[in-house]
């Protein structure tokens, strides 16, 4: 019976027809071999290497994404994989799930199986979220070819087995994940691997150690300064010897790149060896090798969907004798004549970064239109760094210079278009990574491109075709990271001028940040391709794998048998793993990453923020606000709530859910404090904000804005201090109390502290009339020094200071400040100039420090440089400005003074 069984069994790749993509460790032979021998039909490559009848392919095999064809694949549904698919499914018996073996560089995790060790059961459900939807695979047990597992304890009984057995699977920290998510990029495990992680070593002052980025191979500028040799070489390398990726294309040099006589011969003679040819017409080419983004034969070809590449494209494509797509690398592409709108008052230098990564970006600020800086002074405008641990970055500290990673200079490449500086990944410096080494990972947005540079002419003839939407049904892991379809629809507009540039990337800014606040749901839906075949291989959504069994989620396991019982399973797991994409989705843009509390709630609203650094091993939710320990009563005025970012209640026709039912418009914007009502009970903390919602009150975490401010007494936490200065109406419990009962209170009256009124130097409601005059100017044109160590963490104060509408600057001993005084008859100065002191403040410079050791030495070199500038040393205690802060106007009281000795 097993023999007969065996024998009518269908070959394993019946049905799929396939193409082999060249590449490196890429037996083209085998490959073919095996998957012939399991019923596959294997469809060769022309005589230029590229694919002649793609709508008859199932499957490409392909270690990389660089061939021509990868963008019409992933528009047809094509499965594109690496070989490495193969040996699985012969491994398995059965053809393996497509999708973890995607090439795509934008799948980060894609080599991955993960599993998880003793973690709480939110941290879990997150990271599978956040493998799955980044091309990983997730298994529940500990199995033969798990490759990390994610714990914070060696003593983990999957960790013992590890050591037992001797296994080559990564035992990692969370946070090593969380990295990768904040980054949006794979870094190194080194740091955060067992069994010595050394990111939570604190007593070695440890500096990251600068690592080659691979992806900048051949791309650090966009030409190159050697000439390639000629061919035939005296002894010609493996790769020149078989140069043949110009089979068949016809090349076109462009006039901007003025080349030389002797190099245009060179690069003639290679393009020849390699089975091509060399045209003075660009009409007739099919390759076009120019320098600048401008030119009406720039323009032509970029509309005609020609290969658009730079010199520096030319040679590495030679040097590797391997096609290569030229919007993966920068630089690789043709660079704008007079740089990017926005970047022309921008001074521009890099710290921390080595070798070609220091080259490429030095030649990518220039490329932007700024102004690059070896050295850094006061006038720079931004600090480009790779971590956070030099000289140059406490002096931008200092000096209130923008401080961010080379994320942020290549997305402002890509995008043609200045970013944000707010999202916050440009701001992340993982305390023992070089970010060096993710360099040049980045691929330009052709459609910004095309919006900037060669749109399409209005047609005449016809009406402006109408917009495509985003497709649905193309699955979100196969979409490549800044490439787009080949079928482009002509966009009516003109060719936008240079001036209209930077208006058309803040409108692009705006639309971007609009989609990333809320994500629209991911569909699973699958489109017909290619030939029929007699059985599906792959879904059409996500799926992971558990145990050796595919979709299956580790917190059910549900099994079924049968034809109906088949299709029951499927539409419950399809569904699932839609459910795992969108909380991905959504867990990403919480502050803090999706680990640290993982998912709170069902509902779209709200997650809470992540658990604080110093609590993350104890299990009760303690608050994440911080406390000003400055004085003997600070210790009492703690604020012991939950921090959740407040994000918009959105509802989506797609939702998972079902549609949401219809909000009232937000009447008041409400900030909680110092209540402890939800700590440690995150679903009653959902639950209310829900029922605020109900009632048009929309509970925020961000004083921006607020209306409503809700604390048992007058409080000197972060929220509190800041609220103030957006002159909401402060009330107390009994408010939220009404509200959570579906009433909102007309006319409250105001929060009553007098113990902490009397004790602190001022009237609530006094503060608030003198901050709704004040407008949030009350600090409108002070510079105030604050201690880089003070307690309470520079960031803090420096929050409270610029809310206020002052510049807050770290100080940490550092000579040679350029230390400015208040103008006295400022143009710009408002109503709040009543409120700011008296004349002797035009004078006075400020320091807010602590009384510790380390910051007593600071002060005898802030005396001297801010005497040497003509002004008055003011050395304080933060009361000072915690007290200018709450009753909303600058004040002196000689006991906020610090001298040397004080306590």
């Amino acid at each position: 019976m097993d023999g007969e069984a065996e024998g009518e069994r269908a070959p394993l790749f019946e049905g799929v027809h396939f193409a082999v993509i060249p590449g490196e460790k890429v037996n083209v032979r085998n490959i073919v071999t095996t998957l012939e021998a399991e019923g596959g039909t294997h469809h060769t490559l022309n005589a230029n290497q590229t694919i002649d009848d793609l709508a008859g392919l199932t499957h490409i095999i392909s270690s990389h994404v660089d061939f021509p064809e990868f963008p019409d694949a992933v528009d047809m549904n094509i499965d594109v994989v690496k070989p490495a698919w193969i040996d699985t499914s012969v491994r398995r018996g059965k053809p393996a799930n497509a999708r973890p073996y995607n090439p795509d560089p934008a799948q980060i995790f894609s080599d991955l199986v993960v599993t998880a060790g003793n973690l709480p059961d939110g941290d879990v459900e997150s990271i599978w979220a956040g493998v799955i939807a980044l091309g990983g695979q997730w298994s529940g047990p500990l199995t033969k070819i798990t490759t990390h597992i994610v714990t914070n304890d060696l003593n983990d009984p999957k960790c013992k087995m590890v050591q037992e057995r001797q296994m080559k699977t990564l035992m990692v920290l969370p946070h090593w994940f969380d990295t990768c998510l904040r980054l949006g990029k794979k870094i190194n495990e080194r740091p955060y691997k067992f069994p010595n992680p050394d990111y939570l070593d604190h007593t070695i002052d440890w500096v990251p150690k600068a690592e080659p980025s691979p992806w900048l191979e051949g791309a650090t500028t966009d030409r190159h300064s050697h000439t390639p040799e000629s061919s035939p070489s005296p002894s010609p390398s493996e790769n020149r010897k078989n140069l043949n990726v110009f089979m068949s294309k016809t090349v076109y040099f462009a006039k901007d790149l003025e080349l030389s006589t002797n190099l245009r011969s060179v690069l003639c003679e290679l393009i020849q060896t390699g089975g091509g040819l060399v045209t003075k017409d660009a009409v007739v080419a099919d390759i076009y090798i120019g320098r600048y983004r401008d030119g009406s034969e720039y323009v032509s070809a970029s509309r005609a969907r020609k290969t658009v590449a730079s010199l520096a494209w030319l040679y590495h494509v030679i040097q590797v004798s391997r096609w290569k797509d030229p919007t993966t690398r920068l630089l690789h592409y043709p660079v704008p004549r007079n740089g990017i709108p926005g970047f022309g008052n921008m001074v521009i230098s890099v710290s921390n970064y080595s070798g070609e990564s220091r080259v490429y970006l030095e030649n990518l600020v220039k490329y932007c239109g700024a102004e690059f800086t070896k050295t850094m002074k006061h006038t720079n405008t931004h600090l480009i760094t790779a971590h956070k641990r030099s000289e140059k970055v406490e002096a931008a500290e200092e000096w209130n210079i923008n401080i961010i990673n080379h994320l942020w200079l290549e997305e402002c490449h890509a995008k043609c278009m200045v970013m944000p500086l707010s999202n916050p990944k440009y701001t992340v410096f993982p305390t023992r990574t070089n970010l060096g080494e993710l360099c040049g990972q980045m691929s330009l947005d052709m459609d910004r491109l095309e919006r900037a540079y060669f749109r399409a002419p209005p047609s005449p003839a016809k009406a402006p075709s109408p917009k495509i939407s985003k497709r649905k049904s193309v699955p979100q892991s196969s979409v490549p990271t800044g490439r787009r379809s080949v079928e482009y629809v002509a966009v009516p507009e003109p060719t936008p001028i240079a001036e209209d540039l930077e208006t058309e990337a803040e409108e692009e800014a705006e639309e971007e940040a609009e989609e990333e606040e809320e994500p629209e749901p991911i569909i699973a839906e699958k489109k017909p391709r290619g030939r029929p075949r007699k059985s599906s291989l792959t879904a059409a959504t996500p799926r992971n794998v558990i145990d050796g069994k595919e979709n299956e989620s580790p917190m059910s396991r549900g099994t079924g048998t049968g034809g109906r019982a088949a299709k029951q399973k499927a539409h419950t797991l399809i569904g699932s793993a839609v459910q795992d994409a969108n909380l991905y989705s959504k867990e990403i843009k919480r502050k803090g990453g999706v680990i640290y509390g993982g998912r709170r709630s069902d509902h779209p609203e709200e997650f809470s923020s992540p658990v604080p650094e110093a609590a993350r091993k104890s299990k009760k939710r303690p608050s994440e606000e911080g406390t000003y320990d400055v004085t003997a009563q600070g210790s009492d005025l703690s604020d012991g709530e939950t921090q959740k970012p407040g994000k918009k209640l959105k509802t989506s026709k797609t939702s998972i859910r079902g549609d949401q039912p219809m909000l009232p418009p937000v009447v008041h914007r409400m900030m909680v404090t110092g209540d402890e009502r939800w700590v440690n009970k995150p679903r009653v903390e959902d639950a209310d904000r829900i029922k605020l919602r109900q009632v048009g009150v929309l509970l925020m975490q961000d004083p921006k804005e607020i209306t409503v401010l809700v604390a048992k007494k007058i409080l000197r936490t972060p929220k509190f201090v800041c609220a103030l200065a957006w002159a909401p109406m402060v009330v107390d419990t009994k408010y939220l109390d009404a509200a959570l009962k579906g009433k909102l209170i007309d006319n409250p009256s105001t929060l009553s502290d007098r113990d902490a009124e009397e004790r602190l130097g001022f009237k609530l409601v006094e503060a608030l009339d003198r901050a709704r005059i004040n407008n949030r100017q009350l600090l409108r044109g002070w510079k105030i020094y604050v201690s880089r160590d003070i307690s309470g963490t520079f960031d803090t104060f420096k929050t409270i200071i610029t809310v206020n509408g002052g510049a807050a600057y770290a100080f940490n001993g550092r000579t040679g400040l350029h230390i400015e005084g208040r103008a006295v008859d400022n143009e710009d100065a408002g109503p709040e100039k009543q409120h700011q002191g008296g004349e002797e403040e035009y004078d006075s410079v400020y320091l807010v420090s602590g009384t510790t050791a380390g910051e007593q030495k600071l002060w005898p070199g802030f005396r001297d440089q801010v005497v040497k500038a003509g002004f008055q040393p003011r050395i304080v205690r933060s009361d000072w400005l915690l007290n200018a802060a709450m009753s909303q106007q600058v004040s002196w009281k000689e006991s906020w003074a610090l001298s040397e000795g004080a306590k």
